[in-house]
């Protein structure tokens, strides 16, 4: 407007705001459109006398406009005959109308925006980009085809069954496919006019196309140097050598470890038990050692649903193959923390408590000698025995924190594939006015120290960090609670069962 000839200025007055928006395309505006102003190109200063003469317009709202040969603007905006103090803001609007950011969820007025916002807002009415929406329906469609194999099949009532349901949450390949379809039905209701529908929905497709391509190389790789018996027959030895381990683990429990004296009967029985379930395991290995090799060739087909997908699977293959380090670890669990509650409880006896389950709080009661008598000696028989089991417990937890150490290496290599948002930092890299956000206003110098103050509003690149915090994907449930290293501490040392990769639901 700056650099246009003198003429009418045509925009919108926002009262609430005490906002006067001027258009850009003040010049082309429609004959039926009311002007609110004038705009000057003065030549030299003019007298006081021709200044005044923008009094004598009775409008509400009057702005004349003015800008010398120096660079030097002067506004003066008319109220009903009264003038009124102002501040010009100089910006593009075309940084508005590109951002992703400045008008980030919202396509109507709130009581809590500011100048920005509603700039922001304004602006992105009048200019919606049908070419960027017409090209995200066409990756809508790419996302589609890619991820919805398993997640469709999926997604029906036999599926949502109890005993079903569970099976899929236990599997973390098919608890990946239903989150994947869940996405989708969330981008497929989404507003797409939203600009963080808009650039959810493209971090999406190009995260999709880059876990397809990765998911296909690996898949390549695999046929190319037929590695599926190979890597059976690795996991077959490896299986058989993690067996053995825990016999030789086991014999040296049920003798004196590390020179501790434990109850000879107590730990034999709990050797020959966990030795009989490794019996168990070494049949099963067996029967599955024929087949492993076509499941593995099977799964590798997967890389056409993603690299996410193959993870997944190979955390499953982990799941199957330390099913018996899971079992010993729930058998020597349960059996611990029976042992210390039960120890909790006649603790509590013997101070003359009672815990109180319906209000939730230990209160006073009087025990006759007989129950004293039964709480000492089933006490005593629990506090010796308490030794054995904990070193059982102790040996077969440390066993399942390895393996949740493995699960949560491959979850955490899956869940950054799946939340990073690639298609916002390709831009950000590549310097695009789309990844803007921040706001910058500096103050233009002007030669005249008696003219008002004039602003320069710029729409500058975010940091990194923010960009990831902003560009977070919109289409996905809130991640869920981080287990904390209290409760895990907690829970270990009460035997309480840890589920770090499962959802358990309390009622």
């Amino acid at each position: 407007i700056l650099n246009r000839k003198s003429g009418k200025l045509y925009g919108r007055v926002i009262g609430e705001e005490r906002l006067v928006l001027i258009d850009e395309d003040s010049v082309h505006a429609t004959h039926g459109d009311k002007s609110i102003g004038t705009f000057r190109k003065l030549v030299e200063e003019e007298s006081n006398e021709n200044k005044n003469k923008i009094k004598r317009f009775n409008k509400c709202i009057f702005i004349d406009l003015c800008c010398n040969t120096d660079g030097d603007i002067s506004c003066d905006i008319i109220n009903n005959s009264e003038k009124l103090e102002c501040n010009v803001v100089v910006f593009e609007p075309q940084q508005f109308v590109d951002s992703y950011f400045l008008n980030w969820n919202k396509l109507t007025e709130t009581k809590s925006e500011n100048i920005v916002d509603t700039l922001s807002r304004l602006l992105s009415l009048v200019d919606l980009n049908e070419a960027r929406t017409v090209l995200l329906q066409k990756l809508q469609c790419m996302v589609i085809f890619l991820f919805q194999i398993i997640g469709y099949l999926l997604d029906n009532r036999v599926a949502r069954l109890g005993p079903l349901k569970f099976v899929a949450s236990c599997s973390s390949l098919l608890d990946h496919q239903i989150s994947r379809r869940q996405e989708y039905l969330n981008a497929r209701g989404g507003d797409h006019r939203l600009s963080r529908t808009q650039l959810g929905l493209a971090n999406v497709c190009l995260r999709q196309f880059l876990d397809t391509m990765l998911g296909m190389t690996v898949m390549y790789v695999f046929f190319h140097n037929n590695l599926s018996d190979q890597l059976a027959a690795d996991i077959i030895t490896w299986a058989y050598a993690v067996a053995d381990y825990l016999y030789s683990l086991v014999t040296w429990l049920m003798g004196a470890p590390a020179g501790l004296k434990l109850n000879k009967q107590l730990t034999e029985f709990l050797g020959h038990f966990f030795l009989y379930h490794i019996h168990l395991w070494k049949g099963y290995l067996v029967i599955l050692q024929p087949v492993l090799s076509s499941v593995l060739w099977s799964a590798s087909l997967l890389g056409v649903l993603g690299l996410t997908s193959q993870l997944c699977f190979l955390r499953d293959v982990l799941s199957m193959m330390t099913l018996h380090i899971y079992c010993f670890y729930v058998y020597a669990a349960r059996i611990y923390q029976f042992q210390v509650y039960a120890l909790s409880a006649f603790w509590r006896l013997f101070r003359g408590k009672k815990w109180n389950m319906l209000r939730q709080r230990l209160d006073s009661v009087r025990y006759n000698v007989d129950q004293l008598f039964l709480g000492t000696l089933l006490f005593t028989i629990l506090l010796f025995t308490l030794p054995t089991f904990a070193l059982y417990y102790v040996v077969f937890t440390l066993l399942r924190l390895i393996v949740l150490t493995a699960h949560q290496a491959i979850h955490t290599i899956v869940q950054t594939i799946d939340i990073f948002p690639l298609f916002s930092v390709v831009m950000w890299c590549l310097n695009f006015r789309q990844m803007t956000g921040d706001v910058l206003f500096t103050c233009v110098t002007q030669k005249s120290s008696n003219l008002l103050p004039v602003f320069s509003l710029q729409i500058i690149q975010m940091p990194i960090r923010k960009l990831l915090s902003r560009s977070e994907n919109p289409f996905r449930k809130a991640q869920e609670k981080k287990y904390l290293w209290s409760s895990l501490i907690g829970d270990l040392v009460w035997g309480r069962l840890i589920y770090p990769w499962v959802e358990v639901s309390h009622p």
